[in-house]
């Protein structure tokens, strides 16, 4: 493993990873672990720096924590939530459906990272198992429930977190993986009509594009199993909340927006 750079991480853990800890007591859903948190030693920036060449095994106790940013409930993310602390976002590859219910929006979660790998997709940090060759993500999807609670713990602390307002000019591929709202922007997808997988047809599903005022696109991609793919795209300007990603669309390499659901696109006024 990168030792160096491991060990002078774990050395100089930053007040902006404990500082997450602080948090609203008295969520009454049944928790995975009482008690305290245990404090995290790795920001989730740091994490993401170490893979920075490539898919990477922790062999080391690591434990990294944030607060769940995303919902699965609108059925836009697939087995999948996200985590935000001060620094980044990462996604955990969970493996489970209806994780809202087990992860909702704003609890506290740390991850034991020992035995898990970490890889980015789409500009994000995953956090998983080892994947296979055939996989699609760098990382695979823990493979039973009794594997996901042995790394992953949630606790009786909540605190919603607030989408980062950026416009297009502000975004930058170290915010990939956080909660952000883009906006001002316009639709454009009639622009790129004949690309792949671009829904022309005026509804969310497949992808869609929006512009700013000097032309710099966002992407936007959208599940056909979301509860909302068949609904009207605003013809409007709007604003866009979701995770931040970076990747490719209709073979431009853009920054991308995943929504958790049809709120998350508003008029902008």
């Amino acid at each position: 493993m990168r030792n160096a750079r491991l060990h002078n991480m774990l050395l100089h853990t930053t007040l902006l990873v404990i500082a997450t800890l602080v948090g609203c007591r008295g969520y009454d859903a049944p928790t995975d672990d009482g008690g305290t948190p245990q404090a995290p030693n790795i920001s989730i920036a740091d994490l993401h720096d170490l893979c920075d060449k490539g898919p990477l095994n922790i062999d080391e106790p690591l434990v990294a924590g944030g607060y769940v940013t995303s919902s699965d409930r609108a059925g836009n993310f697939n087995r999948t939530f996200t985590i935000e602390d001060p620094t980044g976002g990462m996604e955990i590859m969970a493996g489970l459906y209806d994780l809202h219910n087990i992860y909702p929006s704003g609890c506290y979660v740390t991850v034991r990272l020992e035995g898990c790998a970490v890889a980015e997709s789409h500009g994000v940090l995953q956090a998983g198992i080892a994947a296979e060759e055939y996989d699609r993500y760098p990382t695979s999807y823990f493979s039973s429930r009794a594997l996901l609670d042995r790394h992953v713990r949630r606790y009786d602390i909540r605190r919603e977190v607030a989408p980062a307002p950026l416009s297009t000019s502000e975004l930058d591929t170290r915010l990939c993986g956080k909660l952000v709202t883009i906006g001002p922007l316009r639709p454009t997808t009639t622009d790129h009509a004949d690309g792949w997988n671009v829904n022309a047809d005026g509804t969310w599903s497949g992808y869609n594009f929006f512009a700013d005022d000097r032309g710099t696109t966002v992407a936007v991609y959208t599940s056909a199993y979301a509860d909302y793919a068949d609904s009207r795209v605003p013809d409007r300007r709007v604003a866009l909340t979701g995770i931040l990603q970076y990747g490719t669309a209709d073979g431009e390499d853009c920054f991308m927006i995943k929504m958790r659901d049809e709120n998350d696109c508003i008029p902008y006024d």
